[in-house]
Formats: structure tokens, C-alpha cells, sequence
């Protein structure tokens, strides 16, 4: 059966919960049906954007269950808003089929439908076509003048934190390839949530506006994105190996040395990785403790350039890797 887009559009996408409604989404003005949404921003705020690219087999793997790959590749795009501080105010969504597989749209529609309203970030509109299974998604959300967080604060003295827990998303990519077979079905189902339903800090990055110094996302992997922070800011970071909060199912299913890789280099935990002055110690904490979320001091930022891993003994530590290479 011949689809249209537009009948795609309007059976799997325009639907009440996923699509923009003006009525009941601030800023939102016209949605999807026309040939562009118009967005309302406050003359006190600014409009922050980003877009990621998921591409089958890269980002995903091939046969992936269609709702979970819909909830990270949202859940990935919001974390740069988190990064910057930023509320959500509404997503475009530009999707390539090989081929319309009805079951396949309804589950993902249904996975971005549920992940819209968890985090209140509407359809806006976008485009669809033939082609690889891609999925582009550009995120829009505001940020009060003047308050967004950058990579560009860091000073030397501040010192470096990382929220929640890490190396579970990057040990998940085991699980996929069936080249972990220690692990039981419960460790098994923790790591496959990290990697398909990140969660992004937004709470947390909004309640550091005013606190942190510069903020990163963790996408690469700590080491990689806190050196976009270190190149940006002109300093260098050195981190406490004993410091870097491993995930416990990590620490349980790898030797020390690979945990800590995994934990520094591998990636897609999604978590902020931020910098603070000293004195904004206890305002750190308290953000966290308002966005409920842990977070970790892993070390400082120096005169310098790039990221070092010492030991308690002083000892530099050296990886194979620093994170994740797109090309």
C-alpha cells in the first residue's frame, strides 16, 4: 500500500501528547501543518539549539526495538539543553525509512510520544523521505539572557564534578554484541536501560545556572568532552582516579583498570561534567540535592591544557583511548 508523507505525518505523528499544541505548550504559537512552527521567546530569554544525528548500525543497532531507539534519540538531544542549563520548549524530527513498516512508526511514535511528555518537550514538525534508517532531531529550549552555562568558564582553582554514575552505557554495547556473558538478566536490563533511556540532567543543569563555571555533557566520554571543557576554557584538568564514580554493576562485571576506562572513555551516559569555584561548594550540593541527583567532585582545574588521571600515589594513569571518534 502507497503511504504519503503526509499521511504518515498525520497518523503517527500528529497526534495529541507528541504534537506541539498551542493551547497547552508556552512559547508555541503554530505547530505542526504549516510550513514552519512559530515560537514565541521572551524578550528575557534566549533561544538555545541543538541537533544530533542517529544513523542504524552507528548510534544503534541494527533491528533495535523502534520505542527505545525513539527515547534515546531524544533523551540525547535534551542533554545538550541540560548542558547549557536550558529548558525544553519543543523538538523537529527529520526521519529516513528504507521502507514504511507500519508496526515499526507505531512503536517509535509511541516511545517519542512518551518521552515528550516526560520532559514536556513537544513535536514541533520536520520531514520524512526514503532512505537509510536515520533519525535527526533538533531540540529548542530557553535559557534566561545571559545565564547559560558554556565550556568557556573554567578558571584554575575551580574544581571538577560529574554527575551520577558511569561506564553502564558503555558496557551496555557488551551486552549488544553478546560478548558479555557474566552478566544476569537484571545486570543485563540495568545496562540496557542506561544505553536506550539516558536520562538528561535538565533539573540539574538548570539549578547550576549561576553556580557552575562551564558545563559539558557527557556523550564521548568524560576524558574527551571535559577536554572540549579544558580547550575552551584554556586550563588544564586533573582528575582523582579514586574519585570517578563507577557504576557498582562496572565495577561488579570488570576488572578495576577496564572499569575506569570504561567509566573515563566510553561514553553515552549522558551525564554533566561541570566546573565551580571552591566556595560554590555547598551551592553545588545543594543544586544536586534539589534536582535529585548525585553528584561527584573528581578533581581541579590547573595552568595548563588537556586532561590528566592520577592515582592517590600520584601516579599518571594512560588509556587507549579517550572517547568516542565520529570519524
Amino acid at each position: 500500500m502507497a503511504h504519503s508523507e503526509f499521511e504518515l505525518i498525520s497518523r503517527y505523528f500528529n497526534q495529541a501528547g507528541l504534537a506541539a499544541d498551542p493551547a497547552l505548550h508556552s512559547g508555541v504559537e503554530l505547530g505542526i501543518g504549516d510550513d514552519c512552527a512559530l515560537l514565541s521567546v521572551p524578550p528575557d530569554q534566549q533561544l538555545a539549539i541543538s541537533m544530533d544525528v542517529l544513523v542504524e548500525a552507528v548510534h544503534f543497532p541494527v533491528g533495535a526495538d523502534a520505542a527505545l531507539i525513539a527515547e534515546r534519540a531524544l533523551a540525547v538531544n535534551l542533554s545538550d539543553l541540560a548542558a547549557m542549563g536550558a529548558r525544553p520548549l519543543g523538538f523537529t524530527l527529520g526521519l529516513t525509512l528504507p521502507r514504511v513498516d507500519e508496526l515499526w512508526l507505531q512503536s517509535f511514535s509511541n516511545g517519542l510520544r512518551a518521552s515528550a511528555l516526560r520532559y514536556r518537550c513537544p513535536l514541533l514538525g520536520g520531514d520524512t523521505t526514503r532512505g537509510p534508517l536515520q533519525i535527526a532531531i533538533q531540540v529548542h529550549g530557553t535559557v534566561p539572557a545571559g545565564s547559560a552555562l558554556t565550556r568557556r568558564g573554567a578558571r584554575a582553582g575551580d574544581d571538577v564534578y560529574v554527575s551520577g554514575m558511569l561506564g553502564r552505557a558503555g558496557l551496555a554495547l557488551s551486552v549488544l554484541q553478546n560478548t558479555l556473558p557474566a552478566a544476569n538478566a537484571e545486570q543485563r536490563a540495568e545496562l540496557l536501560s542506561a544505553y536506550y533511556q539516558p536520562q538528561p540532567r535538565l533539573s540539574l543543569g538548570s539549578a547550576l545556572r549561576g553556580i557552575a563555571s562551564a558545563a559539558q555533557d557527557v556523550s564521548d566520554g568524560v576524558l574527551a568532552d571535559l577536554g572540549h571543557i579544558a580547550l575552551q576554557s584554556g586550563v588544564g584538568l586533573q582528575l582523582q582516579a579514586a574519585a570517578i564514580p563507577v557504576a557498582p554493576v562496572v565495577s561488579a562485571l570488570c576488572k578495576d583498570q577496564a572499569a575506569l576506562e570504561l567509566a573515563l572513555t566510553a561514553g553515552d551516559d549522558y551525564e554533566l561534567v561541570f566546573t565551580a569555584a571552591p566556595a560554590e561548594r555547598a551551592a553545588v550540593l545543594a543544586a544536586a540535592l534539589s534536582a535529585g541527583v548525585t553528584v561527584s567532585r573528581i578533581g581541579t582545574a590547573v595552568a595548563g591544557h588537556g586532561v590528566e588521571v592520577k592515582t592517590s600515589a600520584g601516579q599518571l594513569l594512560q588509556f587507549a583511548r579517550q572517547g568516542f571518534q565520529h570519524f
